[in-house]
């Protein structure tokens, strides 16, 4: 594979962190946008697939525990290697924990990639105490504008694939809470744009997407974004939905 697909993949720890670390809206990232959701009196905070722990790092403060848990062993590596933590191997579905543990739970993108949801919903509902707040960002296809469609459209004729973080993007959230004994508080949305430079940044887009998908093809999509950067760097539209929830 050409080094220029070094970050391909969907397997690299940290891939999807790298992406949405470097997406910007009114000047904030997917991740602060979650991180706002969990009220500062939360003291102890469970994050749920964390992957590497970028949203670890975005919610600590002085007073407060924030524990980290990942079936990934590669990407708790990851997370060990960055300093976050603490941190738990684990399957979200079946959490180590006790009931009515904790003050908030969140979960970037953790609610999209789960295979079976409603246990998952049930899982995160069990451990928080009464009162506290889930709170789960997951990938939206919209909002998006004419520009956004026919760049992505453009993207995708050379991927096969949609190219969109890994996840289901819509789902019936009110229903699948309340089924757990969550009351919806917020279900919103907002659009972030990751910017391509050079070839490096179009790396680690495509590493962060939701399958991988053969290298001659990547190499397609990254060959077709620098060609566009003639113009300038290249901004690529990542809709978000931001779930929020009370026990």
């Amino acid at each position: 594979m050409d080094k220029t697909l070094r970050w391909f993949g969907s397997r690299h720890p940290g891939a999807m962190e790298a992406v949405l670390s470097r997406s910007y809206g009114g000047g904030r990232t997917p991740y602060e946008w979650l991180a706002r959701s969990v009220s500062s009196s939360a003291d102890l905070v469970l994050d749920l697939a964390c992957g590497a722990g970028a949203m670890i790092e975005r919610l600590e403060r002085p007073g407060r525990t924030v524990i980290g848990l990942d079936r990934s062993e590669s990407e708790l590596a990851a997370a060990q290697s960055l300093g976050r933590g603490p941190l738990v191997l684990g399957h979200a579905s079946y959490l180590p924990f006790a009931d009515n543990s904790f003050d908030a739970v969140v979960t970037s993108l953790g609610v999209a990639v789960v295979a079976d949801r409603p246990r998952f919903l049930a899982e995160a509902a069990r451990v928080l105490r009464p009162g506290g707040v889930f709170a789960a960002l997951t990938p939206s296809m919209r909002p998006a504008n004419l520009d956004d469609i026919r760049l992505i459209s453009r993207l995708a004729s050379y991927l096969r694939v949609p190219p969109h973080l890994p996840g289901t993007t819509e789902f019936k959230a009110k229903e699948a809470l309340a089924a757990v004994g969550l009351t919806k508080a917020e279900d919103a949305r907002a659009k972030y744009y990751y910017e391509v430079g050079n070839e490096t940044d179009a790396s680690v887009l495509l590493a962060g997407l939701r399958a991988p998908v053969e290298a001659d093809r990547a190499g397609a999509a990254i060959e077709f974004l620098r060609s566009r950067l003639a113009g300038g760097p290249v901004k690529i539209p990542l809709p978000m939905r931001r779930i929020i929830a009370i026990k």
